[in-house]
């Protein structure tokens, strides 16, 4: 999926979607998840999809990653839901 795609499909859903350096967060007021995904090199795909709790953070140091990973776009907004 192209990262315009992705990016249409979550603000067509209420989300807002921030960029920091290639990685995108798409959040909600009223949901408890975020649904994060970041750009595949210089192309215009979307690699590495996860949800995570708002309030979960990874932590290296324990090898704790936050969240589970998706196979797509569409997955992820079911898990986020």
């Amino acid at each position: 999926m192209k990262v315009q795609n992705a990016i249409k499909k979550l603000t067509k859903l209420g989300m807002t979607v921030t960029e920091n350096q290639g990685r995108f967060t798409a959040t909600k007021p009223d949901m408890s998840d975020v649904i994060e995904f970041s750009r595949n090199g210089g192309s215009d795909n979307i690699t590495c999809i996860r949800v995570r709790r708002s309030n979960e953070q990874d932590h290296f140091q324990a090898d704790y990653f936050a969240g589970v990973y998706a196979d797509n776009m569409a997955q992820a907004i079911r898990l986020a839901s």
